[in-house]
């Protein structure tokens, strides 16, 4: 199912300011601005250490925001064999490989997700550990789980009550939960959409996660909050910006400062 097209790491924070700074060319100016704290999903079966090589090194979206922002990566919460990819793509994205659940089909077109519990455990004690954050990324499998995350942050009282809602989301080419226990908080959502400021961005040739998927999504943030990239021929993969895409992302992060 599409909502397994969607990646993981090591779960340990990324503090490589230098890196990143050398990277993107950071000014000193810019080196005193207060850098935002961003909690990293990676896709279905993936790492976190493979999502920073999509971001930095297979496109240019971690270095156009890098002197904006700390990147911080956690795998997910269930860990798979080192031949879970085709070995075809292992040398570009070497094990080991996690996922954050597995769908399955359940009832009334909706979906069972194993090992969502575990993930989610696992991203509790991550950011009790590590956070703050003030935002969260996620790709694929991971935006589904960073906007999850965010749905019962901000709709569900026990929730709540442990883990703290992000103040804004980065959402790549990712979908709504199908999950079961999921159904009632996203029809409430889509009902009165969630205040949350969010920077949405798919591509029209994705054929993994198809645009109105993701556009499904974004009905249930408010669309007073929501900036959206809409790349017509881009696929399912972490893209490469153009300048105005590069400028739109920027602005996004500076509003939400």
């Amino acid at each position: 199912p599409p909502e397994n097209l969607e990646s993981t790491s090591k779960g340990r924070p990324l503090h490589r300011a230098q890196e990143e700074h050398r990277r993107c060319g950071t000014t000193a100016a810019n080196t005193h601005m207060t850098r935002l704290r961003i909690l990293c999903f990676h896709s279905f079966r993936l790492s976190g250490d493979n999502m920073r090589k999509q971001l930095f090194d297979l496109a240019n979206l971690g270095a156009s925001l890098a002197d904006l922002a700390t990147l911080d990566f956690v795998d997910g919460g269930h860990r798979l064999g080192d031949d879970a990819l085709p070995e075809r793509l292992q040398a570009l994205f070497p094990p080991p490989y996690f996922e954050w659940w597995n769908a399955r089909e359940g009832a009334g077109g909706t979906a069972i997700y194993d090992h969502l519990e575990a993930s989610l455990a696992k991203v509790e004690r991550h950011i009790a550990e590590h956070g703050p954050y003030d935002g969260y990324l996620g790709f694929s499998q991971g935006g589904c789980v960073a906007h999850t995350l965010s749905l019962l942050s901000m709709r569900d009282p026990s929730f709540a009550s442990r883990v703290p809602a992000p103040r804004f989301a980065i959402l790549l080419s990712c979908r709504l939960s199908r999950h079961t226990e999921h159904s009632e908080l996203v029809a409430g959502a889509a009902a009165a959409p969630l205040p949350l400021p969010s920077l949405v961005l798919y591509g029209g040739k994705d054929t993994d996660v198809p645009p109105a998927m993701t556009r499904e999504l974004m009905a249930t943030l408010d669309p007073a909050g929501v900036r959206e990239i809409y790349l017509p021929l881009g696929g399912h993969r972490v893209p490469n910006l153009g300048e105005e895409e590069v400028a739109v992302l920027r602005r996004f992060l500076k509003s939400v400062q």
